[in-house]
């Protein structure tokens, strides 16, 4: 069920009308039901794939719970021998949540990754099929709920979370429809206990989330949709484009990608917030960063998190962290010493977030270039502090921040040539031609032969008002929250007012090709 769509608001209503006429101790019955709907609609092979995982998780958590169990009533003992019993039981611990995350991180990456890497290692073969290639179709949401059952897991191990005796409660935790389509990843911590606690229906908070489901839907269908063609036009004929058109139009897909992506988020946390759940925030304002290091603490939050989480922390307070953290100590000096374990850490989970995005050779380059970028500003960070002293880029005056923020466009520009083209040789071929050739001689012909005169006026007002809400927010101004409690005559005129932009300069209707959400598929 595409969350575009005239069926998904039905599908919305419906839900949001059961929740609250069940009494409260059965309100989670609703959103079972309405995931159940929704993940079978995508497909019932998803739809399975799915329940397997779910599956997985509730009985690796008990299992988990259990052997934890254990473990406590033979450290309390204290008798002959349960000490080394104890031991037994953690290490019996490891091995089982090692096996059910291979099989749930392990599926993902047989699924996204099998047919690539087939079609590469039959190229090497000659054409020769020494490997079948299995085209299994992506599950909805696939990346998403592998993640946060892995994330389940993991917490229940260290005792950070509680496993469900309730099949159909876990099974509702990794398949809450809302964040299938784009996330976020949500701890147990977070979600799980919203989710089985019923909530009544607050006004304020219903009126909020509908207004941030609407803000979704605008900046997806009216900025995000409508800048489709500047990305096509760039995988198209370009070899007479003007270097200026190829720089802008990399720009434009970086707010369009900006818009779709945090677009969807606002959808789904809208949803939640209608039915009394907040999600995480997955997005906070990027493009403000000041540094390539904000940027990712403010894009895609919830899988930085999850990596840094899971990943990043248990790697370098790990016994070879730490091992290769006082080995470096002796050959280049305590303070750069004791953070290579953590530059290494750092690029290798970039070349991880690279690969997730794609199998091919450009997401792995994409990978790579943010992790080099990361942990060459760790390893150099006395260098930085020195010249950003010498420099005077310290402190919080305007212009200091706007050169931080122009610095940090450019490094992260750079990587967007990489992000949307097909092979390395042609993300370079386009980086190459943006320098080249700034004629503006036939400006108006060139930008009006990707969109018409109206449709640049279009995006370019509400793109406007995209940066100024951003504006806003950034300085720490709750727009949704004052709107929310405003005064009848001053909300429904701006709600009306964002309902009839999205009625009339959406992207949808008949002979429309949606290109549903970038990152669906994920």
């Amino acid at each position: 069920m595409n969350i575009l769509s005239f069926e998904f608001l039905v599908f919305i209503m419906a839900v949001l009308i059961v929740y609250y006429v069940l009494p409260l101790k059965l309100r989670w019955l609703a959103l079972l039901a309405g995931s159940a709907v929704f993940v079978s609609m995508s497909g019932w092979a998803g739809a399975a794939h799915m329940t397997v995982i779910a599956l997985c998780a509730w009985l690796g958590g008990l299992a988990l719970s259990a052997l934890k169990q254990r473990e406590k009533q033979l450290r309390k003992g204290g008798d002959e021998g349960s000490g080394e019993r104890a031991s037994a039981c953690v290490t019996r611990q490891k091995l089982l949540l090692a096996f059910v995350l291979i099989i749930d991180i392990g599926a993902m990456v047989f699924i996204k990754y099998e047919p690539a890497v087939a079609a590469w290692m039959n190229g090497l073969t000659k054409g020769k099929q020494m490997i079948p290639v299995w085209e299994l179709a992506v599950p909805l949401g696939l990346s998403y709920f592998t993640f946060q059952s892995a994330g389940w897991l993991i917490d229940i191990y260290r005792g950070k979370a509680q496993a469900q005796r309730n099949p159909l409660k876990a099974w509702l935790f990794v398949g809450y429809f809302p964040q299938l389509a784009q996330g976020p990843i949500s701890t147990w911590k977070e979600l799980g206990e919203q989710l089985l606690t019923g909530h009544r229906l607050e006004p304020v908070q219903f009126v909020s989330g509908f207004q941030l489901m609407l803000w979704g839907y605008f900046k997806k269908m009216v900025i995000a949709d409508r800048l489709a063609p500047t990305t096509a036009a760039l995988l198209g004929e370009t070899g007479s484009m003007p270097g200026w058109m190829v720089l802008g139009g990399v720009v434009l897909y970086m707010l369009r990608l900006y818009a779709d992506f945090s677009g969807g988020m606002d959808v789904a946390r809208g949803i939640s917030r209608m039915l009394g759940i907040e999600l995480p925030e997955n997005f906070r304002r990027p493009f403000f960063s000041k540094s390539v290091a904000e940027y990712w603490r403010r894009w895609h939050i919830t899988l930085g998190a999850w990596f840094r989480s899971y990943l990043m922390y248990p790697l370098t307070t790990s016994h070879a962290g730490i091992a290769l953290g006082r080995r470096a100590s002796k050959v280049f000096g305590k303070k750069t010493g004791r953070v290579i374990p953590t530059a290494l850490a750092t690029l290798l989970i970039f070349v991880l977030i690279g690969m997730w995005h794609s199998a091919n050779w450009n997401a792995l380059v994409y990978g790579a270039y943010f992790g080099l970028v990361m942990a060459a500003s760790i390893l150099l960070q006395p260098l930085w502090k020195k010249m950003n002293s010498a420099f005077h880029l310290q402190g919080e005056k305007a212009g200091v921040k706007a050169f931080c923020m122009a610095r940090t466009w450019v490094l992260v520009l750079a990587a967007q040539f990489f992000a949307f083209t097909s092979s390395p040789r042609q993300g370079l071929s386009l980086l190459k031609q943006s320098f080249v050739n700034w004629d503006f001689s036939h400006f108006a012909e060139q930008m009006t032969a990707i969109m018409s005169v109206r449709e640049w006026v279009i995006a370019g007002i509400a793109m406007a008002v995209l940066l100024l809400t951003d504006i806003l927010c950034e300085r720490g101004i709750d727009l949704c929250g004052r709107l929310a409690k405003a005064h009848i005559w001053v909300r429904w005129p701006v709600l009306l007012l964002l309902l009839m932009a999205i009625l009339i300069f959406g992207m949808y209707g008949v002979g429309y090709d949606s290109t549903a959400f970038m990152y669906t598929q994920f």
